[in-house]
């Protein structure tokens, strides 16, 4: 499938477990378009993985990372690519900006049971290696939401295959 004249960037955001990556790849090759992830593009550039480059160098160099990412990805011409976001990445306003600027911004809603079952004893979550994971996912939806909501659509991706879920977030595409 393609869409003429994509006129816009698909930037995926949305909490961990979400299905940013899996429905990001599928999108791509739906649209017949290129895919980035931006913990990908950080864990090649950085040399180590996500959960080492927090232990090592601490979470604001990764988010200033993060950002870096997004402002090199925003140079791709608008309607070429698919990019899956880290969940965090809405935290900063200027990363919203920056996916706006050619972009088209789809939330990715979860449930946190269906979150938490997606995720849970996951090895490469750094910011789960607490004693009360299921506790601290809930606080990260919780203060998270405002920033995923600043999104142009949300696609539900609770209790759906990730064809349904790509399938819904074309529809959103095609909205506008």
């Amino acid at each position: 499938m393609t869409m003429e004249g994509l006129s816009a960037n698909i930037y995926l955001t949305g909490f961990m477990g979400a299905g940013k990556t899996c429905a990001g790849n599928l999108l791509a090759d739906s649209l017949r378009i290129n895919f980035y992830d931006t913990d990908e593009l950080l864990k090649t550039s950085l040399g180590m993985s996500i959960e080492e480059i927090f232990r090592s160098k601490g979470e604001i160099f990764f988010r200033d990372c993060e950002t870096e990412v997004l402002r090199e990805l925003a140079q791709k011409d608008p309607g070429t690519c698919v990019i899956a976001t880290g969940g965090g990445v809405v935290l900063r306003e200027e990363n919203l900006e920056i996916m706006h600027q050619n972009g088209l911004i789809i939330f990715l809603e979860v449930s946190f049971e269906e979150a938490y079952n997606r995720i849970r004893g996951s090895a490469v979550r750094p910011l789960l290696k607490g004693t009360d994971p299921k506790g601290f996912i809930a606080y990260l939806m919780r203060e998270r939401m405002p920033f995923y909501q600043k999104a142009d659509h949300t696609v539900q991706s609770t209790g759906i295959s990730l064809h349904e879920t790509v399938s819904n977030i074309i529809a959103a595409i095609q909205k506008g």
